[in-house]
């Protein structure tokens, strides 16, 4: 059996003040640094057979803050955050005002849009499915992920079978831990453990 704890990186920038990260190589804020502390601590009893993070700086600094000298943290671009191409840096409503008609379609077709010089979901679930695969031919054990909100969603979508929409009733707060139990292909969400009172 293995069971795959997925890590969302802690606060930035952009998560405090609300805009498109994206690609934008942003490192942890002090309640971002807080936040992955107190993730470490509910891990701190876990051994794991491989350590696998996006390679953007506020994942890595993330998978450097929660395991400890001994273990080697693997980095792969499948992981990574949705390129959100001209839209990094820009905020929901900015979008609305500037793109209404972008807006609109992404809205229709969440999964198939792709804002200027980005990626749609469509793009990413590709990337991720990839890694997916990498993931399931592994030994029985237990397996870190620091990555991306987006990237979580992708996983949940292609372990649970929920409709990518659906995804989006999920909260997931920077340094969400979710587990995962994979029993010979039978996948169970086992766990989400969201950090609201930092």
């Amino acid at each position: 059996m293995k069971e795959i704890i997925f890590l969302r990186h802690g606060d930035t920038d952009a998560t405090e003040n609300h805009y498109f990260a994206g690609w934008s190589d942003l490192p942890l804020t002090k309640k971002g640094e807080k936040r992955i502390k107190a993730a470490k601590e509910i891990l701190k009893n876990y051994e794991y057979l491989e350590i696998w993070s996006s390679p953007l700086i506020r994942t890595r600094q993330t998978a450097q803050i929660v395991v400890n000298s001994n273990y080697s943290i693997q980095y792969t671009e499948d992981i990574k955050e949705r390129s959100f191409g001209e839209w990094e840096g820009k905020n929901w409503e900015l979008l609305e005002q500037e793109f209404p008609n972008q807006i609109k379609k992404w809205k229709e077709s969440p999964l198939e849009f792709t804002p200027p010089l980005g990626e749609s979901f469509a793009d990413v679930l590709l990337r991720v499915k990839r890694f997916w695969q990498t993931l399931q031919d592994k030994n029985n054990g237990n397996y870190l992920v620091v990555t991306h909100a987006g990237v979580i969603r992708c996983l949940l979508v292609l372990l649970t079978g929920m409709t990518f929409e659906n995804s989006f009733h999920l909260l997931l707060n920077p340094g969400v831990i979710i587990k995962v139990r994979d029993d010979s292909g039978f996948f169970q969400v086992t766990g989400i453990i969201n950090h609201e009172d930092l």
